[in-house]
């Protein structure tokens, strides 16, 4: 397809770096608990979920209609990345994680972190009455003149 198409627009949350980092440590950690499932599936899964949670959280907020829900979105994430930090810490302590492996999962979690920041504070500045991810020329508006009673 030519570039500025459709198709480049339904990228949406996927040209966002922040998205991008997560969704990379994501695919670490997932990879990472299912060396982890062999020992032990329930903190395997546990480690599973708060990773994907993460650019989930991202793509989910990015998609909804106002400023508000998505703030509210990266700031799960975030919430998800802190979980996860302390899951890569107590895989370390307990030697179910190669020390290389999990320098680099620390690593990509910091930049995440601060490519996730640097998101929600650049939205913070913004004017909620401009933003509008719901759809543009395809939002359904009632006419308000549709309810009012002739006098």
């Amino acid at each position: 397809m030519e570039q500025g198409t459709k198709s480049d627009e339904a990228q949406g949350f996927r040209k966002l770096v922040a998205w991008q980092r997560a969704d990379e440590l994501a695919s670490r950690m997932f990879l990472t608990s299912r060396e982890i499932a062999r020992t032990d599936r329930w903190l395997a899964s546990q480690v599973s979920r708060a990773a994907i949670s993460v650019p989930a959280n991202i793509a989910e907020g990015y998609g909804r209609g106002s400023l508000g829900d998505y703030m509210r979105f990266l700031d799960i994430a975030r919430g998800s990345l802190a979980e996860l930090e302390y899951y890569i810490h107590f895989l370390t302590k307990h030697g179910l994680i190669a020390d290389a492996d999990a320098s680099q999962a620390s690593i990509l979690r910091e930049e995440t972190g601060r490519l996730l920041r640097g998101l929600w504070q650049s939205l913070k500045v913004k004017d909620a009455s401009t933003w509008d991810h719901s759809g543009g020329v395809h939002r359904i508006r009632e006419d308000i003149a549709a309810y009012e009673e002739d006098a």
